[in-house]
């Protein structure tokens, strides 16, 4: 080999290169964090997450009767709530919204009466069904739980109820 073929870089060193890198990255968050990523627990570093969002991008349409399969029931299958018609991926809260969970009256439902009303006692109220109540609290209520859907580190977007 000669002495300037050497001096090249070529792709093998750029990979080392990046390798010690990440290596580095990851020691000194766990240093200062405790965690490899820096204190970050969102939904980015979460499998399940990129599964859906990169090999498999595209949004279910499911009817009421296909969301109920998703209500932590079957292990296999993920927990799905749905907030006007807006379906979330919440098998991260699986204390909450599994079998037994406080929360699980919710999973594998469009509940948004509940949303709005706040009336979790009542099993009538664990409907789609939104007549009867005031339009601007509807859109209040609606709104508000659907950003905190949409922005929570552990749930995530799936698709809707048709």
């Amino acid at each position: 080999m000669t002495r300037q073929a050497r001096n090249r870089f070529n792709l093998i060193d750029i990979l080392q290169i990046l390798s010690g890198l990440l290596l580095l990255n990851a020691f000194l968050s766990w240093w200062f964090t405790s965690t490899p990523t820096w204190g970050y627990e969102g939904k980015w570093i979460n499998p399940s997450y990129l599964k859906h969002r990169f090999i498999s991008p595209t949004l279910l349409n499911l009817s009421i009767s296909e969301l109920a399969l998703y209500n932590g029931t079957d292990s296999s299958l993920p927990i799905y709530v749905a907030v006007n018609h807006r379906v979330y991926d919440v098998t991260a809260g699986t204390r909450m919204y599994g079998p037994g969970g406080p929360y699980n009256k919710l999973s594998g439902k469009d509940a948004s009466r509940v949303y709005v009303t706040g009336c979790f006692m009542n099993p009538g109220e664990l409907t789609y069904d939104l007549r009867g109540l005031d339009e601007k609290e509807i859109k209040e209520a609606l709104d508000g739980w659907v950003w905190f859907f949409e922005n929570n580190e552990r749930y995530w977007y799936v698709g809707e109820v048709t």
